[in-house]
């Protein structure tokens, strides 16, 4: 009864963890597929679908990548090489016009998958405790320097029940 208890208070805490307070929401885009966020500062990394026609992905790049930075008000702006080659960048597995399997360089063990609806909108589903999801963003708590992140939530809709969920990952070193 004890551990039930626990297991109750830490799925309850969790669910609050979750939720970041006075982080900005990217302005919705069409071809928009999820954004990560992280705790050291309100910077935002944008993953967005590169097509070369309606319903048809680029085949060499499916996906484009920018930062919006808040600390400089708002200013799209590219990723560095640093951040393209070591922290936010994308390493593509599996390419064809409708669909791409990927995983970010700096967490090579989880994949993620882009596909296209019947209406050709893009979206990504990832696998991230037994449960997969609609990923629409990503929130890392990292250390003070961003060196490493302890936790990873998911934020998006669980493809089995249609729910909005934020499902934490823990990173182990």
């Amino acid at each position: 009864m004890k551990k039930q208890l626990y297991l109750i208070l830490f799925l309850l805490t969790t669910a609050c963890i979750c939720a970041q307070e006075g982080y900005p929401e990217p302005k919705a885009e069409a071809n928009r597929l999820f954004y990560i966020q992280h705790s050291n500062n309100h910077n935002t990394f944008v993953y967005d679908a590169n097509f070369t026609k309606p319903k048809e992905l680029h085949t060499t790049e499916p996906i484009k990548i920018y930062r919006i930075t808040y600390t400089k008000g708002g200013i799209r702006e590219e990723l560095s090489n640093i951040q393209r080659k070591m922290a936010y960048g994308v390493d593509i597995i599996k390419k064809n016009t409708v669909s791409a399997e990927f995983k970010l360089v700096s967490y090579a063990a989880k994949s993620l998958n882009l596909k296209l609806n019947h209406e050709g909108k893009p979206y990504v589903t990832v696998n991230v405790n037994g449960k997969e999801l609609v990923l629409r963003k990503m929130f890392l708590s990292c250390n003070k320097i961003g060196t490493s992140v302890k936790t990873i939530d998911f934020y998006g809709k669980n493809t089995a029940t249609g729910k909005e969920v934020c499902e934490r990952l823990v990173v182990k070193e």
